[in-house]
């Protein structure tokens, strides 16, 4: 699999958004919309989250759509060397790295960010994906 695999057809809702002006998508990248169209998550942001279905490099696109998955199971991109015990189950938030998740960390206030969805599957700290649930919760 890979970042960006749709995971869970059935329960997958998908929806087209405009990429804000001069921003490249990565398929499988964590995303928000800031009301002037889609980017990159980051550790700041709230959401709601989604997850980038498609590559768009904005400078050589002249439609600047995307689809993302707004709720369902698919693969996103996640920040290596953290996840350890990365349980099935657990948290995971936007990590410092913009579009990429993290394991939410319960052990320190103040440090915790907008959840970003619920892990489907174990992720290790080597992972450069992980299995999420993404959607409302």
């Amino acid at each position: 699999m890979a970042a960006g695999d749709i995971l869970k057809e059935g329960l997958l809702v998908v929806e087209e958004f405009t990429v804000k002006a001069d921003e490249d998508i990565e398929k499988g990248e964590l995303v928000r919309n800031d009301g002037n169209g889609i980017l990159a998550a980051t550790n700041t942001d709230e959401g709601p989250f989604m997850v980038a279905l498609e590559d768009h490099d904005y400078s050589e696109e002249s439609t600047h759509t995307v689809r993302c998955a707004v709720s369902g199971c698919v693969e996103a991109q996640k920040a290596t060397g953290v996840g350890s015990g990365g349980k099935k189950g657990r948290y995971v938030e936007v990590s410092a790295t913009a579009g990429e998740v993290t394991l939410f960390d319960y052990t320190t206030p103040g440090n915790w960010y907008d959840v970003a969805g619920i892990l489907a599957e174990d992720a290790g700290d080597s992972d450069a994906t992980a299995k999420i649930w993404i959607g409302k919760r």
